[in-house]
């Protein structure tokens, strides 16, 4: 289904269209029919005493080589049970490979990490102030979130045990499988942007969770869990979805939008020196758009025919400018930053209180890196709601640029101009933004979503037009 009022035809009728032409097996794999044939076969084998009520097929994610992974949502009678079936379609294959959820072969510890009996000894042991293996009576596992590749969230849920303390510090702990040997680092990253916002003034601080343990054999990191939801996706689809009435109205969007300006100010406020961290400058940023565009020729070349130009385009209006001699080879001075940010990343749990999330990406990089990916993400949030969103999205383009310069103001532009520096920050976070949005249309390429894909090329086709909220 395409976003409202935007057509998209892109390589002869469609992204899955273009995968069936190339990859049979994968095509089979996506039918509905025959998803529930081989989920059938499945239960047969290994649960014979259910019988498949229904299948969905969910979260697909198309590779270059030409395999795919995707899931097959199974409901099982009785009792209307439901099973994730994960879907391997290695490259040049004739058939599929099976497996029940947690069986990840990317995440080979995640099984032992789901076990709650396991995990009620191993958290009793590694949480500080809980007291040992007998302090947690009961320990409850949720999946937080199981992406289609790289790691998994989850929440342990806590209740006190015979040989605990009277209380437990921490009765709800996340946690995050990956794949490799990550945890350590992202624990780092964690206290880094700690360490960052405790030498900041109270007004701008936000919660950031504190780590509580790495678990190597695991590679598993356990964090405490911070108050907040991330409201500001759900607020902006409100927002922008035709004839819909916001339950929360325009003042909590708001609040919401000047929350996140705020936060990535903070962070990019924090002082990382002397800390090795991964630097992304424009280049690397314009290398990975091009690499992942080229990825897409040989599958869906209208796709990249349509996005490529569309991000020279945008990208032409970004200037080329002096660069400042305090920070040589950056048109702006490098700051901490996320380096993934988001609405998605930004909890909030009352007006002006937010904590952040998922900074396992933090890098060097100018603050426009981080506030054109944000802006991107809203831009294609809204636009795949409606083609009319545009008045509300320029609004809070404008309510989130001026609240960010307002928390952080550019620190210069080489030549002690104040409106000098603002347009370069502008020129730069457009530039930015073209780029963040070329990947997310390759990415919704591999992902098979075209009404994404309409959403990407209706805001690149738009230019840099949102830059007027604020320029004028």
């Amino acid at each position: 289904m395409a976003a409202s009022g935007i057509e998209v035809d892109i390589d002869g009728g469609g992204l899955r269209a273009a995968v069936a032409r190339r990859s049979p097996t994968v095509a089979a794999a996506l039918d509905e029919e025959q998803a529930a044939v081989r989920a059938r076969a499945w239960a047969a084998r290994e649960v014979p005493d259910s019988v498949v009520d229904a299948v969905r097929v969910r979260s697909v994610l198309y590779r270059p080589d030409g395999g795919c992974t995707l899931r097959y949502r199974v409901r099982l009678s009785p009792a209307g049970r439901e099973r994730i079936l994960l879907v391997e379609i290695p490259p040049a294959a004739t058939d599929v490979v099976i497996r029940p959820f947690p069986a990840d072969p990317g995440l080979p510890t995640l099984q032992r990490a789901l076990d709650p009996d396991l995990m009620r000894g191993v958290l009793g042991r590694a949480i500080p102030g809980t007291g040992g293996e007998r302090a947690i009576g009961r320990c409850a596992v949720d999946v937080v979130h199981h992406p289609r590749q790289g790691r998994c969230v989850l929440r342990y849920r806590l209740s006190l045990g015979a040989g605990g303390p009277g209380e437990l510090r921490h009765p709800v702990v996340f946690g995050k499988v990956y794949g490799d040997d990550s945890a350590g680092a992202a624990a780092s990253a964690l206290r880094l942007l700690r360490h960052g916002l405790a030498n900041l003034p109270d007004h701008v601080r936000f919660l950031v969770p504190q780590p509580l343990a790495v678990l190597p054999s695991l590679r598993l990191g356990l964090v405490e869990a911070v108050p907040g939801r991330p409201l500001l996706p759900d607020l902006v689809k409100a927002s922008c979805t035709p004839d819909a009435s916001p339950a929360s109205g325009p003042e909590a969007l708001s609040s919401a939008v000047e929350t996140a300006a705020r936060t990535a100010a903070a962070v990019h406020a924090c002082n990382a020196s002397g800390v090795p961290l991964p630097v992304r400058d424009f280049a690397s940023e314009l290398a990975a758009t091009e690499r992942d565009l080229t990825l897409l020729q040989p599958v869906w070349p209208g796709a990249a025919a349509r996005l490529r130009p569309a991000v020279i385009r945008a990208l032409d209006v970004t200037g080329d400018h002096p660069r400042p001699a305090a920070s040589v080879g950056w048109p702006l001075a490098p700051v901490l930053a996320h380096g993934d940010f988001t609405a998605g990343q930004v909890l909030i749990d009352c007006p002006g209180r937010a904590g952040i999330v998922d900074v396992d990406t933090l890098c060097m990089a100018e603050p426009a890196l981080d506030v054109g990916r944000f802006l991107a993400y809203l831009h294609v949030t809204g636009i795949r709601r409606s083609r009319a969103a545009w008045s509300v999205l320029a609004d809070m383009t404008a309510l989130f640029l001026e609240s960010y310069l307002d928390a952080r103001p550019p620190s210069g532009d080489g030549t002690g101009s104040a409106a000098g520096a603002s347009r370069l920050f502008l020129e730069r976070t457009a530039g930015y933004h073209a780029l963040a949005l070329g990947r997310i249309g390759a990415s919704a390429c591999r992902q098979l979503k075209d009404d994404r894909l309409a959403a990407v090329v209706e805001v690149l086709d738009a230019g840099n037009a949102w830059l007027r909220s604020v320029t004028g």
